[in-house]
């Protein structure tokens, strides 16, 4: 990402975070883009963002966010929290509560991006996994549970996002598998 040109890491988060906020009616017409779709798309902006930065976020935040736990630790909380149906209907029934939202989606996304570098890979293996089980469990119940758990979305609506939850964390451990097994592949770096 430190690859692409100034103009496009300097703007392209907030550019992509201004697409998103008009897309919001959109997407927060069915559960499954509000869930599938808008709340991963805030969390992959964050995550972009602090990857646009290199390692001067991770360095700034170094003296509170030792070896990258409380970053991922936030993070994890963040998307568990968004994953309970209340939270999902205060949000789009409140403004405010749409607001923390996409703050704090943000927030999680670049927080998790500048802790990743930081964090063993132990420690990254244990939040992978636990987000991992998280989601696709809760996707599990939004797809099993007969009776409607949001009230601001139809109950045939959340088969789909319990669906798409269940595909993001499908594709999201694939791809931590697959960065594992390039890194494993990868000669040490050496010590200084």
């Amino acid at each position: 990402m430190n690859h692409a040109p100034a103009f496009i890491r300097i703007y392209g988060p907030g550019f992509a975070l201004a697409g998103l906020a008009m897309a919001r009616p959109w997407l927060e017409l069915t559960m499954a883009r509000h869930m599938g779709l808008e709340l991963p798309g805030l969390f992959v902006l964050g995550w972009i963002a602090a990857r646009c930065d290199g390692d001067r976020l991770t360095q700034a935040l170094a003296s509170w966010n030792a070896n990258g736990l409380p970053g991922l630790l936030f993070a994890t909380c963040v998307a568990g929290f968004w994953m309970v149906p209340a939270a999902l209907d205060s949000a789009v029934l409140h403004n405010g509560m749409a607001m923390g939202k996409v703050v704090s989606l943000v927030a999680a996304g670049l927080l998790a991006g500048a802790s990743w570098s930081a964090a063993a890979p132990a420690l990254l293996a244990f939040f992978v996994l636990n987000w991992f089980w998280m989601t696709l469990g809760a996707g599990l119940l939004y797809v099993e549970t007969p009776q409607q758990l949001c009230s601001v979305y139809l109950p045939d609506q959340q088969v789909h996002a319990g669906q798409a939850m269940m595909l993001w964390a499908t594709v999201g451990l694939g791809v931590w598998l697959a960065h594992v097994a390039q890194s494993c592949g990868d000669p040490p770096e050496p010590s200084s």
